[in-house]
């Protein structure tokens, strides 16, 4: 298995991935030009896991300055193949972003994770990630 950065080519296979996972409906057209713009942008990165030319892990991450903390690293988005969960991809996937955070001198790294996904949680327990808070996300579309 290989981690490298999201190509445009890969976009069918994390479309596949995230439907599957996440129910996510999200067209691979639009995804492609996503991937193109992600790409271009110096604290956007989409990194994913290769498994016999198949993607099978992806994690969407963001550089995150603030005025009131060390700039850190946002997983936004972190997911595996079902049939790929428990075979270590996803812990290789954090070892991996860890290690590109501590390279860009970010000083820690954050995620949210929906209640309901207990199973998840216990895995980021178990990859060295603390609770420190428990809120709810608001989104009001404009488009």
């Amino acid at each position: 298995m290989n981690i490298i950065e999201a190509r445009v080519e890969d976009a069918e296979d994390i479309y596949n991935l995230y439907y599957e996972v996440m129910k996510y409906d999200y067209p691979v057209e639009k995804m492609k030009k996503m991937i193109s713009l992600v790409s271009m942008d110096k604290n956007n990165y989409v990194f994913v896991a290769i498994d016999h030319d198949c993607v099978v892990g992806v994690v969407e991450v963001v550089i995150k300055y603030s005025i009131h903390k060390e700039p850190y690293l946002i997983i936004n988005t972190f997911v595996v193949l079902t049939k790929y969960q428990g075979k270590g991809i996803g812990s290789q996937l954090l070892v991996y972003v860890e290690d590109f955070a501590k390279k860009q001198k970010l000083a820690s790294i954050t995620l949210g994770s929906q209640f309901k996904r207990v199973e998840a949680h216990e895995f980021y327990k178990k990859n060295g990630f603390k609770i420190i808070k428990e809120h709810k996300i608001f989104e009001k579309n404009i488009s």
